[in-house]
């Protein structure tokens, strides 16, 4: 009766919701108050996949969840980014008969890290696709090595993981428990680098003897082909492996068989577009079918449109997290042209009331030092800091320019700038942007 009444309650208030274009947590807040034992009580579907980490989990589970409904399957999916337990319970409920049962073919959830200990006692998945753990959040996430306790605590052995092999800190999954492990990873590539570029790396030791790592290569910050200079602990067997990436031809060839295009010129969308393609493979939907559906996708990660013949490159990044900013500077990195530069954000979190910047420090701007550049503007709220921490990195002072509304920024890169535009921004900022611009996508 009780699994009824939550049911029942929580779907009159998800309608009310929509009605009123309120959040998705809600329904399942209330319906957990109705019933504490609410999530152990669904009938589920017998395929079932978690994606989670410190970024890159929103867009993995998306392609994953668009392509099994190309496939033919239907699939219930968060796919509104509700990943806490109140979210995950909201979606169950939406999808389920008054007795709970969930009449779809398979489960496709992000779910955010700390809560994995919680939801998966109840929502025990068959996959669980791990992008990666990194400085993420740090007044609530405290230290990644808490991150990576708290998803092991939630992982059982009869769990198939899914990892990046180029990332050494995830081996540690493989170096604790015995669980099934499928790889998916990168090969050296032209756009690979044999210096390090970023000096604030999540991981410089092994993970086995804490002996110096060593690279063949770099993809990004410490991802690529590793081995430590003490033991046998090196990069894995791939099981899932690009042997070719052409940006240029928006090419990602797997295991020198199975080509998918329209990938994204940002090397972490490649990284999530292989644990995608891993995953629906795993789960037996044909590979060629596969390249079809994840081929068809819409680039996300940045948009691009001419200004007055200058090109606009539009970065979509994610605040609390150096990552995405730091990929945005090596998509930079590869330009050799005259840049006009904005960065900045409306907030730095939707969900959290931190003004922690800590993160802001282990952006390797000083990659821009050796660019010609004729302007860099920081904008928002945030501003001063942001300049503050380009200053820092040895930027000629006369180059940055500081600004408080987005407005007033763009009015100033139409009228005192030159040079091809770089919006490294913060998705809160990235369509006022381009609508102030009266840019356009291509």
């Amino acid at each position: 009766m009780k699994l009824f009444l939550a049911i029942f309650i929580s779907k009159i208030t998800i309608i009310i919701g929509k009605l009123l274009h309120k959040g998705s947590s809600t329904p399942g807040a209330i319906a957990l108050k109705i019933d504490k034992n609410l999530m152990s009580k669904f009938t589920l579907p017998k395929t079932i996949i978690a994606v989670t980490g410190s970024s890159g989990k929103g867009s993995t589970s998306k392609m994953i969840a668009d392509a099994i409904k190309k496939s033919g399957k239907s699939v219930v999916h968060n796919e509104k980014g509700s990943n806490l337990e109140y979210g995950i319970a909201t979606l169950l409920i939406e999808n389920a008969t008054l007795t709970g049962k969930i009449k779809k073919d398979i489960l496709v959830f992000e779910i955010d890290e700390r809560y994995t200990k919680i939801v998966f006692k109840n929502i025990k998945p068959n996959f669980v696709v791990i992008t990666n753990i990194t400085r993420d959040q740090p007044p609530r996430q405290g230290h990644f090595d808490l991150v990576y306790r708290e998803i092991k605590k939630a992982l059982t052995n009869d769990m198939h993981l899914i990892l990046n092999g180029d990332d050494p800190y995830l081996q540690k999954f493989n170096l604790e428990k015995n669980f099934k492990i499928t790889y998916y990873g990168i090969d050296k590539n032209k756009y690979s680098y044999t210096k390090n570029k970023f000096s604030n790396l999540n991981i410089n030791y092994c993970p086995r003897c804490s002996s110096k790592l060593n690279y063949n290569f770099y993809n990004f910050e410490y991802l690529g082909n590793y081995y430590c200079s003490n033991c046998d602990f090196k990069t894995p067997k791939i099981d899932f492996l690009a042997t070719k990436l052409n940006y240029d031809k928006n090419e990602l060839i797997i295991n020198d068989k199975y080509t998918i295009n329209n990938c994204s010129d940002i090397l972490y969308s490649a990284y999530n577009t292989l644990a995608a393609y891993t995953t629906l493979s795993l789960i037996g939907i044909d590979e060629n079918k596969i390249c079809k559906y994840l081929s068809s996708n819409k680039k996300t990660t940045y948009g691009f449109y001419e200004f007055n013949n200058r090109k606009c490159f539009i970065l979509n990044n994610k605040n609390e997290n150096s990552a995405s900013f730091n990929q945005s500077l090596l998509f930079l990195d590869e330009k050799k042209d005259k840049k006009t530069i904005i960065i900045g954000w409306k907030e730095i979190s939707r969900r959290y009331n931190f003004d922690d910047l800590s993160w802001l420090y282990d952006i390797e701007f000083e990659l821009l030092k050796k660019h010609d550049i004729d302007k860099i503007i920081c904008v928002g709220p945030n501003r001063y800091d942001i300049a503050t921490r380009i200053k820092y990195a040895d930027i000629d002072n006369k180059k940055i320019k500081i600004i408080q509304t987005l407005d007033e920024a763009t009015d100033y890169i139409k009228k005192n700038t030159n040079g091809n535009i770089y919006a490294i921004l913060n998705f809160d900022y990235v369509i006022p942007f381009t609508s102030l611009m009266n840019g356009r996508d291509k």
